[in-house]
């Protein structure tokens, strides 16, 4: 039986744990864009794209030109949107001012599904347009330029960020197989000159909740704005990549361990922090300080991992709700 490696969940982990650090800054502090990190939102410059890139490190085109698209289709609409659609629905009925699944609110509910939860929605999106692309492409590089040229091109792929993510999940197959040539080093010692001169450059204006990619709207400033995140995202994702793949080790063992749990960690973090909100905002104790919201943040974020492992372990323990909850058949 082939050995699982270890850093892509090391990686995960650490993808994850930053994301949901930053969701209870957000949390804490009642508003977006907060003090977490002295205010410079650069978390937000690398914790997703890292996640994206591990995303597409494992694809293998030879072997997706043979999967039957229904089959593929099926197990990660379970894996994605099963839990996805359950997780979104439990927040809805608890926390929507209205229940409305009337015909004329249809658009915004299938708008407010998509963004919700939206790395699940976008990833199974992109991982449809890749198993077409490659159908329909027998070479690799007209698959990779050719569906990136359509999801940056076709309208309304902003829609849970999905022109967003797609570029991140081809570079991350990329990358995969440049960091096992001699090239690497060389390549990763650029990636971290680039990357560390952009980060005193990085404001949330760059981010893809300020200035998300429209083909319908585009101008000069929306370019710029995508191109920087890019380059800055994929940058310092690389060298983290790369720094854990050299220097992984049986000691960090267990980090790997609750790599495993990132989905789970996403979804239920997300769940747990919309009442933590509103009870913040019930009792008046919403916190922007400087500092202070890191390590309370911090806190709640390692009491919610906490929960989550608990929580999916219980879950595992039976088909129905391991299905529902974790998207795990």
């Amino acid at each position: 039986m082939k050995k699982r490696l270890l850093y892509p969940d090391i990686c995960k982990f650490i993808a994850i744990f930053l994301v949901t650090w930053s969701h209870c800054a957000q949390c804490i502090s009642g508003t977006t864009w907060t003090n977490f990190w002295g205010g410079s939102e650069l978390d937000i410059a690398f914790n997703m794209p890292l996640f994206m890139l591990i995303s597409g490190w494992f694809i293998d085109l030879d072997k997706l030109r043979s999967t039957d698209f229904h089959k593929y289709f099926i197990i990660k609409f379970k894996r994605l949107i099963i839990p996805s659609i359950v997780w979104y629905l439990i927040h809805y009925f608890l926390f929507a001012k209205k229940i409305d699944f009337s015909f004329s609110n249809c658009y915004w509910l299938f708008n407010s599904f998509m963004n919700y939860y939206w790395y699940l929605n976008a990833l199974f999106v992109c991982l449809c347009i890749i198993l077409i692309s490659v159908k329909l492409f027998k070479n690799n590089y007209a698959c990779i330029c050719i569906s990136t040229l359509f999801v940056l091109a076709f309208p309304m792929t902003e829609i849970a960020n999905i022109n967003f993510m797609f570029p991140f999940i081809w570079a991350g197959y990329g990358l995969q197989k440049l960091l096992n040539t001699k090239y690497a080093v060389p390549f990763i010692i650029v990636c971290a000159i680039i990357g560390f001169t952009l980060c005193p450059f990085w404001n949330s204006s760059y981010s893809v909740y300020q200035s998300p990619l429209k083909s319908l709207h585009f101008d000069l400033q929306t370019a710029i704005s995508y191109i920087f995140r890019f380059t800055i995202g994929f940058c310092l994702s690389a060298v983290i990549i790369f720094l854990i793949k050299t220097f992984e080790s049986t000691q960090i063992r267990i980090f790997a361990r609750l790599g495993q749990y990132s989905l789970a960690i996403y979804t239920v973090s997300i769940a747990i922090l919309s009442f933590v909100s509103i009870l913040l905002k019930q009792l008046d104790l919403h916190n922007n300080k400087l500092f202070e919201i890191d390590i309370i943040s911090l806190i709640l974020c390692i009491i919610i991992v906490f929960i989550t492992i608990l929580f999916s372990n219980i879950c595992r323990k039976n088909n129905h709700t391991s299905l529902l909850f974790l998207g795990e058949a």
